[in-house]
């Protein structure tokens, strides 16, 4: 995701200022508001990379660009592994507390 301004992003988009603010306007174009004094600056939201910065542009940026592929593959492989470790230690947790209430309460082992 890159913000950009309304008049860069009318120049990469191709649209006239008042093209653009319909858009905006109707919810068609994601922008960001941050607040400047009374008034919001405005910054255009738009997905992908800039023109003309494709693989042959910047081998090292696109070694870059795999490596992130790469580790983002591996976060969300790791995520899903605590998610299921997440999971199991809820259900030893469960499997505890069933556990203790056969038991009953510690107390009544403990007559000297």
């Amino acid at each position: 995701m890159r913000l950009l301004t309304k008049a860069e992003a009318c120049r990469e988009l191709k649209l006239s200022l008042s093209t653009l603010n319909r858009r905006i306007a109707a919810g068609e174009v994601p922008v960001k508001r941050e607040p400047r004094g009374r008034r919001h600056r405005v910054y255009v939201m738009l997905d992908g990379d800039p023109p003309g910065s494709g693989v042959a542009a910047d081998p090292a940026l696109a070694m870059a660009q795999e490596r992130i592929r790469g580790l983002e593959g591996q976060v969300g492989l790791l995520q899903g592994q605590l998610e299921m470790e997440r999971q199991r230690n809820g259900e030893l947790v469960d499997e505890l507390k069933a556990a203790q209430e056969r038991r009953g309460p510690w107390w009544r082992f403990r007559q000297s």
